[in-house]
């Protein structure tokens, strides 16, 4: 199961993904309509192999590695903006 699924899978469809570093930089992918979607690591530049979910929490999130424009690789927790 791939992270949109995971994301479909606990009810979440219109959301925005707050991505924060290592280094505490922090990017926000706006509205991202799952369903409308495909290979959204991918388009997070993720490392599939190595997501860790945790969307069971009040602010339910994601950690991952992903690479940078560099090749460079760092740690990032994906944030879960639901809309409502």
């Amino acid at each position: 199961m791939d992270l949109r699924e995971h994301l479909l899978t606990h009810g979440f469809d219109h959301i925005d993904i707050l991505l924060i570093d290592e280094h505490q930089n922090q990017t926000t992918v706006p509205d991202i309509t799952l369903h409308k979607i495909t290979e959204l690591e991918y388009k997070l530049y993720l490392d599939p192999e190595t997501i860790r979910y945790h969307l069971q929490e009040e602010d339910p999130y994601f950690v991952a590695d992903q690479t940078d424009d560099d090749g460079e690789v760092k740690k990032v927790k994906g944030y879960i903006l639901e809309w409502k």
